[in-house]
């Protein structure tokens, strides 16, 4: 088989494959708006950066403060 046709069968298969998977595969069946979305930092530099951006998007999304513990394990 020639290099063309080996590559123009990779590209139809990959096509073929990714066509597939976004039929098949599951989805969400209705966006929610509604969602409540929870974001969280350490307390070193990335609680910094955390807080700028909530005091950046203040103005257009509701944003309550909840303080609430939870472990992770970091690295």
């Amino acid at each position: 088989m020639r290099i063309d046709k080996k590559i123009f069968a990779f590209f139809l298969g990959f096509i073929l494959v990714g066509t597939l998977v976004a039929v098949f595969f599951p989805k969400e069946e209705k966006r929610n708006d509604d969602a409540v979305i929870r974001i969280g930092a350490g307390d070193d530099m990335s609680g910094i950066l955390m807080d700028e951006t909530v005091a950046q998007l203040d103005g257009k999304y509701t944003i309550s403060d909840s303080v609430e513990s939870s472990s992770f394990q970091d690295c």
